[in-house]
């Protein structure tokens, strides 16, 4: 394989184990966290009590809003830095959701949990990161077999059709000292940036360079509802952003899906 199916294999491991992710995407505040944990509330028939998946947590943003609500949280992720993170907070500013939420380092192609939660959520496009359509498959599974029968999955997404139509090949911003350049392509069925950081610490003319990439798997509704209707569950509804607007093909930003388990799988 040459370096760049490596990076390609890879590049999750690297990007979300970093610092910078969350530099990167700090624009994504608690505001916005709220924002979907509302959706979810409304949307969402839980009594208070039941027990939460919230899978690819990263720094437990979303998880902390959820527990919240009074429900049970577990928050998982496959990088060390971020469910470090999540920690740290929750032995300070989560410290008062102690009881009922806590995180945990898996790979979201080998959960290994069988009818455990009364729902899972999924949230800012944590999905559809690896090359393989078996291993994105994989995980709709592990996330089937994680629910109890007549739970609920929470999925936000792209629009796939919304991201061909608009995306930014190119852009460049400025925070503090350092200059972030973003590359952005859609190849293959994959939607793939190039993201470059250069740093100056303020001590001299050296500049830090860092270069990071990501990848996300662009799937359609319809590629979705088959492969949800594949591991026995049911499309209820379907939202364009977080505010709960109707899904719309051509001008909708996400793909937010609501959906139900309706049978436990043989597997």
């Amino acid at each position: 394989m040459n370096s760049t199916g490596k990076i390609e294999d890879n590049w999750y491991k690297q990007w979300f184990n970093n610092k910078e992710y969350l530099e990167l995407y700090k624009h994504r505040n608690s505001a916005d966290a709220k924002a979907i944990a509302g959706l979810i509330m409304k949307n969402v028939p839980l009594k208070k009590g039941s027990y939460v998946l919230d899978l690819a947590c990263g720094n437990g943003r979303h998880s902390v809003i959820i527990a919240s609500k009074g429900f049970k949280v577990l928050g998982v992720d496959l990088s060390t830095f971020l469910i470090s993170e999540a920690r740290k907070k929750l032995k300070s500013d989560y410290s008062r959701y102690t009881r009922r939420l806590s995180f945990e380092i898996r790979d979201m192609r080998k959960l290994g949990f069988k009818n455990e939660f009364d729902m899972v959520v999924n949230l800012f496009s944590s999905f559809a990161y690896f090359r393989s359509d078996r291993q994105n498959k994989k995980v709709i599974s592990e996330i089937s077999a994680s629910l109890k029968t007549g739970g609920f999955f929470f999925f936000d997404f792209l629009n796939e059709s919304y991201v061909r139509r608009n995306l930014v090949p190119f852009d460049m911003t400025k925070r503090n000292r350092k200059v972030i350049i973003q590359v952005r392509e859609i190849t293959g069925g994959f939607v793939k940036k190039n993201i470059i950081i250069v740093s100056n610490s303020g001590g001299g003319s050296d500049n830090a360079v860092s270069s990071f990439y990501e990848m996300i798997r662009l799937y359609s509704l319809s590629d979705l509802r088959k492969m949800f209707k594949d591991n026995g569950l049911r499309i209820l509804k379907t939202f364009g952003d977080y505010s709960g607007s109707k899904f719309n093909k051509k001008n909708s930003e996400r793909l937010i899906i609501l959906a139900q388990k309706t049978i436990n799988l043989k597997r």
